[in-house]
């Protein structure tokens, strides 16, 4: 009977023993179960904000394009589609996709979809693709809708024995819109390169013909026996004097504009006046030409008066005046000035040949020429464009082939501002 008991109590004690740790075993296994819940939750979560935070969309999709899973909802915030799946084309908005009652796949051009046909290749060879380029219409965060080139790409996986793929859409507007800048300024500085080596081997010849002109007119000066020739020389000497004494002047000017050492020197300028010693000066230089020069004052004597720097004034409106002259043969050429809201607005129109339509924007660049015939070394008008910018003004051109050329600029009747935006080195003012 002890012996009995005995047992009893021992089975007794094992069976509690066997609770204790199954007990025990139970907690282990639901705390474990816990953490995994938890740590489940937590990768979900952050499965979630990467997919909310990152800049491109992800679309997990099956076998027949349906988006089983994706971002696109969370960046856009637009509506899940109702009644029916979502496939890549109805996401992506392709034109077939969104015209079709049925949405992607359902459009008889369908079948001719790039993306369409590389996803389908992918799936058969069970690989990957990348950077497929397209032009989509994307929703932004903002809801708005906008074309947009982008890069697509696919990888080929299997969840749970059932083929899918993730598609991967990045919007690459900006990089090539970088790109094409890029390519623009790349153009221009090989454009400019080439202007530069053309214009450094037409120098040697713009400036070898007037030294020969002077060299050879002096010899033949000499020993001239009669006035008449000493006067048509003279007048040749002095014509290729003029000409080798722009052509340095235009060259110390670039070197200045690279350097940034080009001065300016503000003094009040009595405008009319100014006009007046530049049309003296040009009806010299026409007397054998049929061209007439007529000064047009719109502004009140009283009102005359600018606070600039004369002789950069003079020099350009004295560059638009020798360019008139050069290219017009018959007709007139009006130079003037009238008030306007940025201050004054200075004029030269003539009746000559005008600027051909692909050269007039290019027309205040460096090194161009509208005719390479024309004496000149390109240079006049884009010295003329940096000083009215230095002096705060604007400066452009009007031009109808064949018919004639309007240039004009603006500058402020009060250029105190102006010098004071400069660093003044005895009397003179760096801008």
């Amino acid at each position: 009977m002890t012996i009995l008991i005995l047992v009893g109590m021992a089975v007794l004690v094992g069976v509690l023993l066997l609770y204790v740790f199954e007990l025990g075993r139970s907690r282990r296994l639901l705390l474990k179960a816990g953490n995994a819940r938890k740590a489940l939750r937590g990768s979900e979560e952050l499965f979630r904000s990467i997919m909310q935070n990152v800049h491109a969309f992800i679309l997990l999709i099956d076998r027949d394009f349906v988006v089983t899973r994706t971002n696109y909802y969370d960046i856009t915030k637009a509506r899940k589609p109702e009644g029916r799946l979502a496939r890549v084309g109805d996401l992506l908005r392709c034109n077939n996709a969104l015209s079709a009652e049925g949405g992607c796949g359902t459009h008889e051009l369908c079948g001719s979809c790039p993306i369409r046909k590389k996803i389908e290749e992918t799936f058969r060879a069970k690989s990957s693709f990348t950077d497929l380029e397209a032009i989509l219409d994307i929703r932004d965060r903002r809801g708005e809708v906008a074309e947009c080139d982008t890069y697509v790409s696919g990888e080929y996986m299997e969840i749970d024995d059932k083929e899918g793929m993730v598609i991967t859409v990045h919007d690459i507007t900006r990089l090539k819109k970088a790109e094409a800048e890029l390519n623009r300024a790349r153009e221009k500085a090989e454009n400019a390169d080439r202007s530069k080596s053309a214009f450094l081997a037409n120098m040697s010849h713009e400036i070898r013909t007037p030294l020969n002109a002077i060299v050879g007119f002096s010899e033949l000066l000499a020993s001239a026996s009669t006035e008449e020739e000493k006067t048509q020389f003279l007048e040749i000497v002095h014509s290729n004097n003029e000409l080798l004494q722009q052509l340095i002047a235009d060259i110390l000017d670039l070197s200045k504009i690279e350097a940034g050492t080009l001065e300016f020197t503000f003094s009040e300028v009595d405008v009319n006046q100014l006009m007046f010693d530049i049309e003296q000066l040009f009806r010299m230089r026409l007397e054998d030409k049929s061209a007439v020069i007529q000064i047009i004052r719109e502004t009140p004597p009283d009102e005359c008066v600018m606070y600039t720097d004369r002789n950069r004034l003079q020099q350009v409106v004295s560059n638009f005046m020798t360019n008139a002259v050069k290219f017009t043969d018959e007709g007139s050429i009006t130079f003037g000035y009238n008030r306007c809201a940025e201050g004054l607005y200075f004029y030269v129109k003539d009746t000559g040949s005008g600027i051909p339509e692909d050269k007039v924007n290019h027309i205040f660049e460096r090194f161009v020429r509208v005719e390479q015939n024309k004496k000149g070394t390109g240079l006049g008008l884009a010295i003329c464009e940096m000083i009215i910018r230095k002096l705060g003004g604007k400066i452009g051109v009007e031009s109808e082939y064949g018919k004639g050329s309007t240039f004009w600029f603006t500058l402020p009747i009060n250029g105190r501002q102006i010098k004071e935006q400069g660093t003044e080195i005895d009397g003179k003012t760096n801008l």
